[in-house]
């Protein structure tokens, strides 16, 4: 796949990611439960993954579960939260002011998680140009707060 493909995938699920924490907020005034619609929305990501996973059965194997890293379970759980969270706030903050929240941690995270190595990634250095972007980004953070409405 070429890098312009992988940047228009990964800008349009980018979009649809910034539409998920609205829907579920929706959905949540409908149900009138914001855990209710967040199971709701990772249940039927769920079952969009389903037959994908299935295509590939036998990487569902006990002993390649049981023998994997513990924290590999927090991907789900990081899911659970975001897609909770955003039926919560959203409709308390705004799309924009809690995006900024999301994409400042995200990018925190990211930067510490590259520099150390984490969950088997490559090291990369937290270094001028990342703290300056960072900078950036929670200042950012800090002129969603301020605007009104």
């Amino acid at each position: 796949m070429s890098l312009l493909n992988i940047l228009a995938v990964c800008f349009g699920a980018g979009m649809l990611l910034a539409a998920q924490p609205a829907i579920n907020a929706a959905l949540a005034r409908e149900l009138s439960s914001g855990f209710a619609a967040a199971f709701v929305s990772l249940l039927v990501s769920a079952l969009l993954a389903l037959p994908f996973a299935l295509r590939d059965a036998d990487a569902f194997r006990a002993e390649a579960l049981a023998a994997a890293p513990a924290w590999v379970w927090l991907g789900g759980v990081a899911g659970a939260v975001f897609v909770t969270a955003g039926a919560f706030f959203v409709p308390r903050i705004g799309v924009a002011f809690f995006f900024s929240c999301i994409i400042a941690g995200q990018l925190l995270a990211a930067a510490v998680i590259d520099h150390y190595g984490l969950f088997g990634t490559a090291l990369r250095a937290f270094d001028l140009p990342r703290a300056i972007g960072l900078a950036l980004v929670l200042t950012g953070v800090l002129v969603f707060r301020l605007a009104k409405g």
